[in-house]
């Protein structure tokens, strides 16, 4: 993604988008004079631009036309001839007022919006695919290359309620990730995060004892030769072994389906062997015999 060519225009751009709403109409002076006042207080204050989704917010009453027409309207009043537009590659647009922020400015700020967008869909896009994003998948994303600035930037996106479903996760020896809870649970990506670590014992009974929580239901082995474990498929009963060896993991537990030899653990806080057993029974045989 880059974010270098941005256009400052006076003249509030006509894509906006909003929802149709059926409300009464408000007054026009009182919400041009609304979103005159939150603009420029962000550019005073804040020195910070104001995303379109908070001009929308300011007028959810009007119907798409009428906020195009209304900040076109602005636009060309000496009232309100401070309030002006950064439009980015992406289409999005960012007001700003330039009673407070130089031109400049605002189109520095306005590469900080888009790479804040950039590095929120990366991070969703790898979490879709059940990818972790680690901390050098972003550095391409960065506007400045300060690493304060850029921890930052990534402290304020997961303070933004736009983004409330990008997490943080350490691993233990310091390292990194990120995902989206849309896709990727917490669990799973502490599951993730440990096997990219080189601890796949312990990724393995994590997996486990999650499944057996929440499903709720025994793990067939077969599971781990996901490449998410890294674990070499020819090493797999060796790994599974030892994490029955474990006395850390000494709540997973195996069963062995007794005519297709099927190997499955589970984890005896949460499930006991006999319903383990008959959830491995059905997978194994009785849903092929049951259609």
């Amino acid at each position: 993604m880059t974010a270098t060519q941005f256009d400052v225009t006076e003249r509030i751009p006509d894509k906006i988008n909003v929802a149709q709403d059926d409300a009464p109409k408000p007054d026009l002076v009182a919400v041009k004079n609304r979103i005159a006042e939150r603009v420029r207080s962000n550019s005073r204050d804040g020195k910070k631009l104001t995303p379109d989704h908070e001009v929308l917010a300011l007028a959810p009453e009007l119907e798409p036309d009428e906020l195009r027409a209304l900040l076109a309207e602005m636009a060309g009043q000496g009232l309100f001839g401070d309030i002006q537009a950064v439009v980015a590659p992406s289409g999005r647009i960012y007001l700003f007022s330039q009673k407070f922020l130089i031109a400049v400015e605002a189109a520095d700020l306005g590469k900080i919006e888009e790479a804040r967008h950039a590095i929120v869909e990366r991070i969703r896009s790898d979490s879709s695919r059940v990818t972790l994003t680690t901390e050098a998948d972003l550095e391409p994303l960065f506007p400045f290359p300060e690493p304060a600035r850029r921890a930052a930037l990534l402290a304020e996106i997961q303070a933004d309620e736009r983004f409330q479903d990008i997490v943080k996760v350490t691993g233990p020896k310091g390292e990194v990730y990120y995902h989206s809870d849309r896709h990727v649970s917490g669990n799973y990506a502490a599951v993730m995060m440990r096997a990219k670590a080189g601890d796949p014992l312990f990724a393995i009974a994590e997996f486990v004892r999650n499944n057996s929580r929440i499903m709720p239901a025994p793990t067939k082995i077969t599971a781990f030769g996901d490449p998410v474990f890294g674990i070499d498929p020819a090493r797999l009963d060796g790994v599974v072994e030892q994490v029955l060896r474990t006395s850390a993991y000494a709540d997973v537990k195996r069963i062995v389906h007794p005519e297709t030899r099927a190997v499955y653990l589970y984890s005896d806080r949460y499930l006991d062997e006999e319903r383990a057993f008959g959830i491995m029974d059905w997978n194994e045989v009785g849903a092929l015999r049951n259609p």
